[in-house]
């Protein structure tokens, strides 16, 4: 992987006595690290995986916007908000911002007026080091030649009201953490 070392958190920990890359593919590295934890020690299997971006997009008629996608690892089609990784150019990570720009237009065809900051997260941090960056993305508006989508892509989008969604989380059908975050978000924000 292209990340600097330096750059990794628990490769750089006072708590790390050894490690051992195991696997470095293009988006995630896999690591055993002995550590000491409360003067005990311990071995940990830990991945250090790309940056990632995900956009809460609200169409101006007041729909969030979603994409389904078959998921590999769990050989289903999930309901997901527009999301991607994080592209390592030019010797670093582009913005977090500009990554969510390029997903929204590459998945969906929109652009936004307005871009909004919601913090970001950990995936799952007890072996993961991804961080995702949540955005609010408004004033969408379709693109006649958008960014072409990925080859290994195969997308369908989906546009669907606070009422619609509801029907969707009570029926247990959107299961993505992130897009549970981003439509908590929206669901409780009393701007949206």
């Amino acid at each position: 992987m292209l990340t600097d070392q330096s750059q990794i958190k628990f490769q750089n920990s006072d708590k790390l006595m050894t490690t051992k890359q195991i696997y470095s593919g293009s988006i995630l590295d896999l690591y055993v690290n002995q550590m000491t934890l409360d003067g005990q020690i311990v071995q940990r299997e830990l991945i250090h995986h790309h940056p990632a971006v995900s956009v809460l997009a609200i169409t101006p008629e007041g729909k969030m916007v979603f994409v389904k996608q078959y998921r590999a690892a769990i050989d289903e089609d999930l309901m997901e908000i527009p999301a991607g990784i994080i592209d390592f150019v030019q010797g670093g990570f582009e913005e977090p911002v500009e990554a969510a720009k390029r997903e929204l237009e590459e998945e969906t065809a929109y652009q936004a007026g307005q871009w909004e900051s919601l913090g970001d997260f950990f995936v799952s941090p007890g072996y993961l080091d991804e961080k995702i960056y949540l955005f609010r993305a408004t004033e969408l508006v379709k693109v006649d030649n958008p960014i072409p989508a990925d080859d290994d892509e195969q997308i369908e989008l989906m546009e669907l009201s606070k009422p619609e969604v509801k029907e969707l989380l009570k029926a247990n059908k959107i299961k993505d953490a992130k897009t549970l975050l981003a439509v908590q978000y929206w669901l409780f924000d009393e701007e949206a």
